[in-house]
């Protein structure tokens, strides 16, 4: 109706005009001021003074003026009001570090429309705890672990009261209790009694251990694997003391068993009988199925491309299948493994493995058919790794251009893997040692007899805060009949981004008439790396490698050095070293860039 209104007087009345323009331009104005009015925030600074850390912060923590500073509705009535609480608020802030005679001094200021709001304090003295009166009562009031986690508390505490490591106490005293076997323990009188004449303190904290329950029957709640399977895991024996350290070490070992996604474990508190406490343990099955694909490059062996499929819940026996496929330029592989959970089956595997190989370098070729069938430990962290093998293999490969030679061995064995390293994206501290004995005999349908040995060992200290030494040693040897059928695949070879840098793939070595490697009998090599850390996620490094590979003596070792980079991740790291072959006497143009990604040990 208004746009009307107003073409109405337009054609009969100017001055009505000139009315409505007033109007119009004083509501505008009027509704301005209320605009900034509400929206305009009111400058306020908030200072207080006379106290330090930890006291200061728990202030500021308790000040709901300090908390409304930045609204955007704060006005100057309400400022005021704050501002009166404040000297209450403060003092509760004090009260938890025992300071309960605060003197405090306010002042609220306005210049210029700006508005400070300060505080005084003087905290006073602390008040002293004289008197302490800690009990503990119930069932277990015999045992010595809890008179001595009084003792414990007593002498680690100190006489002011400090209400944060007060509770921190009550709850350590529970813990112990849950951990003997008393779950229902309880704190039946807590309070501090503050005197403000004599600035001084009673404790006193009452607590019944409750009474001591044992485990009773443990009940699996699932439907995916065979009761006995699951009786492999249980490390809760019936009659034993109750304790919530075993619950959880339990719960634990049932997740790192990789058949289950979750576990909820309860203790059924309604149905105890004699103080037996039954034990419901409620399982959710993993996904059966994971497929994963991996991609990377290695500058000696190229792209590599990988793709894996596992079956974790094969049956309700616990049966684990893993298909792996590796493919390369030069080398490439598809393996099955089937394995079968044992007597500690958190930590033993029965392992049966199917495999073809192939792998080409500049001077050999080789196909090899495997059938293995092991027995693997390995404990939860995947630290320490021992198998025990029987190996049966066929393996067809060509020398240089001399003619092809198929071999077949029959080989027991065994392996030993250590390792250890500190978590962070840039460790430095760890080591890495592996083993591996192996051997075949021509009476046990071999075609030659040999022994063979193979040791890796490394290890990683740290030089200041962003410096570290890595060092490497390799030593091999084997024992063989006839050298000349001893397949490529067991001799020792050396030159490589992961042997002695500055030299190509496997090239040093005993080699043919032709020049070409034939691999050798032995091999020693050796690294010495500082890496120094320049920034959170690079690091720069110098290195120098020697070793070889030979037959009876060690004529000559290969000298390669130089530097590179990392690159640093969660996940891995990305390493790019330039290195020269020092034995050599280098030209400038025999420089060798060696690229890999991986884990640091």
């Amino acid at each position: 109706m208004l746009p009307m209104y107003l073409s109405r007087k337009t054609k009969t009345n100017h001055n009505g005009i000139f009315l409505s323009a007033c109007q119009i331009s004083v509501l505008v104005f009027c509704l301005s001021i209320v605009s900034y009015s509400a929206f305009a925030v009111v400058p306020l600074t908030v200072e207080v003074s006379g106290i330090e850390d930890p006291l200061l912060t728990n202030v500021f923590n308790f000040l709901d003026i300090e908390k409304n500073k930045d609204n955007e509705e704060l006005t100057i009535r309400w400022i005021k009001r704050l501002h009166e609480q404040a000297p209450q608020e403060i003092r509760e802030a004090l009260y938890p570090y025992g300071y309960y005679q605060a003197k405090i001094q306010t002042e609220l200021t306005e210049i210029d429309g700006k508005w400070l709001a300060h505080y005084s304090i003087d905290a006073g003295t602390a008040a002293r705890i004289t008197e302490r009166d800690i009990q503990w009562t119930g069932e277990g009031l015999s045992l010595p672990v809890f008179n001595q986690s009084i003792e414990d508390y007593i002498a680690k505490a100190g006489d002011k009261i400090i209400h944060s490591e007060y509770e921190a106490a009550k709850s350590k005293f529970l813990n112990i209790a849950l951990s003997e076997g008393y779950p229902q323990a309880k704190i039946r009188k807590s309070e501090i009694i503050v005197d403000l004449e004599t600035n001084t303190a009673a404790l006193t904290l009452y607590m019944d251990t409750g009474p001591l329950y044992y485990f009773g029957e443990i009940t699996f709640t699932q439907n995916f694997l065979d009761p006995d399977l699951l009786q492999k895991y249980n490390t809760l024996e019936k009659g034993n003391p109750y304790s919530y350290d075993t619950l959880l070490e339990f719960q634990q070992n049932l997740i790192a068993s990789n058949y289950t996604r979750e576990v909820t474990i309860r203790p059924l508190f309604d149905q105890v009988q004699d103080k037996q406490l039954p034990i419901e343990v409620i399982m959710k099955p993993i996904a059966p199925h994971k497929v994963s694909f991996g991609l990377g490059y290695e500058s000696d062996r190229g792209v590599r491309g990988s793709a894996r499929w596992e079956d974790r819940l094969l049956n309700r026996h616990g049966h684990h299948s893993d298909l792996n496929l590796k493919l390369s330029q030069e080398e490439g592989g598809l393996m099955g493994q089937y394995s079968v959970p044992v007597h500690h089956a958190l930590t033993d595997r029965w392992v049966s493995t199917a495999s073809a190989e192939y792998e080409v370098t500049p001077d050999t070729s080789s196909r090899t058919a495997e059938l293995e069938t092991a027995f693997v430990r390995r404990n939860l962290e995947d630290t320490h790794f021992y198998k025990g093998f029987v190996l049966a293999s066929y393996e067809q490969f060509t020398i240089s251009d001399d003619p092809q030679i198929g071999t077949k061995l029959f080989s027991p064995g065994g392996t030993i893997r250590y390792s250890k390293i500190e978590e962070s994206m840039y460790p430095q501290h760890g080591y890495f040692f592996f083993s591996d004995l192996r051997g075949a005999a021509e009476a046990l349908l071999s075609d030659t007899s040999y022994t063979r040995l193979h040791l890796q060992g490394r290890y990683l200290f740290g030089l200041g805060e962003n410096g570290r030494l890595d060092t490497h040693l390799e030593f091999g040897s084997t024992w063989v009949d006839d050298y000349s059928i001893y397949p490529a695949s067991l001799r020792f070879f050396a030159g490589g981004d992961s042997s002695v840098r500055g030299y190509s793939y496997e090239s040093l070595g005993p080699t043919n008439e032709e020049g070409s490697s034939i691999g050798g009998k032995n091999v020693f090599t050796g690294s010495l790396e500082y890496d120094h850390r320049i920034a959170e996620t690079w690091v720069l490094d110098v290195f120098a490698d020697a070793g070889n590979a030979f037959n009876d003596t060690l004529d000559k070792i290969y000298v390669g050095s130089g530097f590179g980079f990392r690159w640093l991740a969660p996940f891995g790291s990305l390493r790019i070293d330039l290195a020269w072959p020092v034995s050599e006497d280098p030209a400038p143009g025999d420089v060798r860039i060696h690229i890999g990604f991986g884990a640091t040990l």
